[in-house]
């Protein structure tokens, strides 16, 4: 598949290309969810299209069948207050 550098352009940013964000590099985290297939067939474009291409680094794709949880920082700080308090006060509807 090749690029046209008309797409490039016309996804380029003006506040993605200041100066600041030229000498920091960043992360980011998808939590997909779904067939082992479809999830393969995702991460196979990503690589075609970012990865060899050089635009960004795959560091590990992990495949895990547990439950994932995201919660915002007040839910994160009193699930914490509960775990000190005691185990048992976690895990039964709390997330």
């Amino acid at each position: 598949m090749t690029i046209d550098k008309r797409d490039l352009k016309r996804k380029e940013k003006p506040e993605i290309s200041q100066k600041g964000y030229l000498s920091e590099l960043f992360n980011l985290a998808c939590v997909l969810r779904g067939e082992v297939k479809h999830l393969e067939e995702i991460k196979e474009y990503i690589i075609q299209e970012y990865v060899d291409t050089g635009m960004v680094k795959l560091i590990r794709p992990t495949y895990n069948k547990n439950e994932i949880y995201i919660v915002t920082g007040d839910e994160w700080k009193e699930y914490q207050k509960l775990k000190e308090k005691d185990e048992r006060l976690i895990g039964y509807g709390f997330m």
